[in-house]
Order: C-alpha cells, then sequence, then structure tokens
C-alpha cells in the first residue's frame, strides 16, 4: 500500500514538472516573438526619423531657395520701378501732358472704341431680332390660320316670307286689319304686306324679334286657321322655340372656349349672337372665330388658353346690349363678366381689346390680334374687293384734297388703319406738319370717308449730297415733325 502511494506521489511530481518546463518554453517562445517584434518597430521607427530628417533639410534648403528669389525679385522690382518712373518723367516731358491728363485721353480713347462696338453689335442684333421676330410673327399667324376651322355659312335673317295662296292674303290682314294689328302686338314687330310680288316683310330692330314673327307667321300660314287667338298662340309657341334654339346656339359656342358649366341667361345672351351683325358680319361666326384663333394661339406661346378662349367668347357679347346701355360695347361686354363672377384677369382680357384700358395679361394682346385677324381681312365683313378698294382710294383722295400741292406722296397701309403722307420741306416746315397732321385726321373724321381708327402720319425730310474732294462733305438731315425718335408727325382720329 505504502509503495502505490510512492509510486502514485512520483507520477505526481514527474507531470507536474514536465508542465512546469512545457509552460517555460512556451514562455520563452513569446518572449523571443516579442522581441522581434520590437526590434522590427526600433527599426522602423529608426528609419522614419532618418527620412523626416531629410525631409527637414530639403525643406530648410527649399526655404533658402525662396528667400534667395524674393531678394532677387525685390531688386529686379526696384529696378523697374526706377525704369517706370524714368520712362514716365521722360514722356511727359515730351509730351507736355501729365500722368493724369494721359491716362484720361486713354480712358476716353477706349470709351469711344467700346461705345462705338457696343452701338454696333446692338444696330447688328437688333436688325437680326427684328428679322427673326418677323419671320416667327408671319409663320404663328399661319400656322394658326391654317389649324382654325370654323363653319363659314352664314345664315340671314330671313326678313321676306313669299305667300304662294294669294287667299291667304285676306286672312293674313284679317278683318279691317286686326291680324296684323295682333301680329305686330305679340311679336312687336312691322308687318308689311307687299301686294306686287305677294310677299310680307317683317321690320324690327330686334333680330330675335323678326326670327320670333318670322317662325309663328310660317307656321300660320301652314295651318291655315289665322285669327287673333291662333296668332298669340303662334307668337307663343315661336318665342318658346327661339329660346331653345338660343340655348343651344350659346350652349355650343360656350364649349368651343371650353365653358361647360355656364349660367342659362348668359347662354341665351350668347344665342342671340346668331341673329346679330356687326358691319355686316354675322356675330355669332366671328365670335366662333375669335375663340379659335385666341386658343391656337395662346398654345403656341404657351400662355393660358383657356382664359384666352373665354375672353374671346364675351369679348363682344355687349354688342347685344348698346341699344340699351349707352356705353362702349367692350365695357359692357365686361361688365356682364363681372356680373356673372368672372375672374379679374379674363374682364381685363375683355375690357382692353380696343386698347382704351391698358391690357395686364398677354392674353389680352392675344385677342386683340384674334380679333383683328377675324375682322381686317378683306371680306370678312361683306365688302367686295371692289369696295374695299375705292374706300382705300377715296382715303387718299381726301387727304390729297387737303394737302394739295404740298404732298409729295400719299399712300394708305395697314388696310387702311395708317394714312401717310410725305410733304415738301420747302412747303411745309417743322411746326407745320405737326398742325397738318392733325388737319387731317379731323378731316377724315368729319367726313367718315373711313370707319374706325385711323392713324395719320406726315413726313417731312430734306437731303443734301456733295462728293468727296470738294470743299463741302455730304450732309444729311432729316427735319422731324415733332421731334420725336420716330421721325414722324402723328395723330389719331376714331370715327
Amino acid at each position: 500500500m505504502l509503495a502505490i502511494l510512492m509510486g502514485v506521489l512520483v507520477y505526481s511530481q514527474r507531470q507536474h514538472l514536465r508542465l512546469q518546463d512545457k509552460e517555460r518554453k512556451l514562455q520563452q517562445e513569446e518572449m523571443r516573438k516579442l522581441q522581434h517584434l520590437y526590434d522590427k518597430l526600433i527599426k522602423d521607427f529608426e528609419s522614419q526619423r532618418r527620412e523626416l530628417h531629410n525631409q527637414r533639410r530639403a525643406l530648410e534648403q527649399k526655404e533658402r531657395e525662396i528667400e534667395r528669389l524674393k531678394k532677387e525679385y525685390s531688386t529686379h522690382l526696384e529696378k523697374l520701378e526706377a525704369q517706370r518712373k524714368t520712362l514716365q518723367q521722360k514722356l511727359e516731358e515730351l509730351s507736355g501732358k501729365s500722368k493724369e491728363e494721359i491716362e484720361q485721353a486713354l480712358r476716353q480713347e477706349i470709351e469711344n472704341e467700346l461705345l462705338e462696338y457696343k452701338a454696333k453689335k446692338i444696330a447688328e442684333l437688333s436688325s437680326k431680332l427684328e428679322e427673326e421676330k418677323e419671320r416667327l410673327a408671319q409663320s404663328m399667324l399661319v400656322e394658326v390660320m391654317q389649324n382654325v376651322d370654323v363653319d363659314f355659312v352664314d345664315e340671314l335673317t330671313v326678313t321676306r316670307i313669299p305667300i304662294k295662296n294669294p287667299e291667304l292674303k285676306g286672312k293674313i290682314i284679317g278683318k279691317e286689319g286686326r291680324n296684323i294689328r295682333a301680329l305686330e302686338q305679340a311679336a312687336k314687330v312691322d308687318v308689311i304686306l307687299d301686294e306686287e310680288d305677294d310677299s310680307i316683310t317683317i321690320s324690327s330692330f330686334d333680330p330675335v324679334r323678326r326670327e320670333i314673327a318670322r317662325i309663328a307667321l310660317e307656321d300660320l300660314l301652314r295651318d291655315g286657321r289665322i285669327h287673333p287667338a291662333s296668332i298669340e298662340k303662334a307668337v307663343k309657341n315661336a318665342k318658346a322655340k327661339i329660346t331653345k334654339q338660343l340655348l343651344e346656339y350659346g350652349r355650343q359656342l360656350a364649349q368651343k372656349a371650353g365653358l361647360y358649366r355656364a349660367p342659362k341667361d348668359l347662354l341665351v345672351l350668347l344665342g342671340r349672337m346668331k341673329f346679330r351683325r356687326s358691319n355686316g358680319q354675322n356675330l355669332y361666326i366671328h365670335t366662333a372665330e375669335v375663340v379659335e384663333l385666341a386658343g391656337e394661339i395662346a398654345r403656341m406661346l404657351g400662355a393660358d388658353e383657356k382664359s384666352a378662349r373665354i375672353g374671346a367668347l364675351l369679348h363682344d357679347v355687349g354688342k347685344l346690349l348698346t341699344s340699351r346701355i349707352k356705353k362702349p360695347h367692350h365695357h359692357i361686354s365686361a361688365d356682364i363678366a363681372r356680373k356673372y363672377g368672372f375672374s379679374d384677369k379674363i374682364i381685363n382680357i375683355i375690357e382692353s381689346h380696343h386698347g382704351d384700358i391698358p391690357s395686364r395679361y398677354v392674353e389680352g394682346e392675344i385677342l386683340k390680334i384674334a380679333d383683328k385677324i377675324s375682322t381686317l381681312r378683306p371680306g370678312a365683313r361683306k365688302d367686295t374687293v371692289t369696295e374695299y378698294v375705292d374706300r382705300i382710294k377715296s382715303l387718299e383722295e381726301k387727304v390729297l384734297e387737303l394737302v394739295g400741292d404740298k404732298a409729295e406722296e400719299i399712300f394708305a397701309l395697314k388696310a387702311g388703319r395708317e394714312i401717310r403722307v410725305i410733304v415738301k420741306p420747302t412747303a411745309v416746315s417743322d411746326e407745320e406738319a405737326a398742325i397738318l397732321a392733325y388737319d387731317i385726321a379731323r378731316a377724315i373724321e368729319e367726313s367718315g370717308v373711313f370707319p374706325g381708327e385711323v392713324e395719320v402720319v406726315v413726313i417731312r425730310q430734306t437731303r443734301s449730297y456733295a462728293k468727296a474732294g470738294k470743299p463741302v462733305r455730304e450732309v444729311v438731315k432729316k427735319h422731324k415733325a415733332q421731334q420725336d425718335p420716330t421721325g414722324q408727325a402723328k395723330a389719331k382720329q376714331k370715327a
């Protein structure tokens, strides 16, 4: 038993010694690694220290080089400054002017050259811009007019009704003319019987009343039973029919402008334009055309197309009320737009389209253009080419009659909206040119030879020429009436 214990003890001691020996070897190995790492770090540190030392020496050398260059630059600068002062002194002695005077002269010369260059460039750019603007405007108008599709079938208001059956004439007249009086009283029109060609003429300043009387009378002629009671019934039915037609006409026109929710009263008012004419042009067709033109132009320019169309829709609706309201029709149109709650923008577009009120929006200018395109083109307002040419000639002859031998040339432009008079400079002075323009405008206005607004331009100029090499140099002078920048004496008149 004792021997076993001793064996176990010896074995334990041996195991313990082995473990201590193993641990010692591990510690020695770890020490060798640490020593190796330490030696490497020391070596790297020494290498970096030597590199930094070399960089510092190179930097110090560069600093010394910079200092040397600074000294050389300062020396050269001092020499140049001395030379500059010497040259400046010699230049002043030779020119007899001070430094400030020379600088002022050079500055003035440079400014003159720059101004001349600037003026030349501005003139070139202005010319190019004007040409491009004209080209774009022509292209745009052509494209707009090609794209606009408006029905030009003009329905004339019929006021003459033929009587096919002569026996009906007596029925229409009635006993002691009571049927005619009943029709006139119910429809508020004048009825005239033409015995020579068996027809009835309906006369009234209100085209809607004429249309109501026409429908009622045609219904009575078809029915054959004509007496005061049937006349009242026929007129009542005709009024109901006309009201429906006006509402439908107004709805169609409003939808062209993109207005789908409009008050019934406004739609009826728009429909009444179907039976209204302005200078021979059907107001309904004119409005439809202006709506399309304004919409197309606004779309091409990137403007507010909806406002342009609605403004065009309402721009002439006031013409229906001019007999009752003594105001310009475009102001009446603006009041109608206010009444039905349209925006201030649309009101300004409508109210400014004749130029007496400033336009605050580009859509107002678009409406002016569209309105001019629709009304001023030859034939739009039922003028034949011959009538148009005769009217222009009469305008020129009226001016020639007033000016007489004082005029060199007289010609009408812009479809008669502008008349230009070139006068003899020896016969008319600058002051007289301005007075002459005013007198011509007054004469046109009083004669009524041309409707609307006519711009009168009186031009007076003299030119003198001389050839090079002679004592007198070429002189060109333009005497401008009223001393305005356009060189033209202007006066406007409204007939």
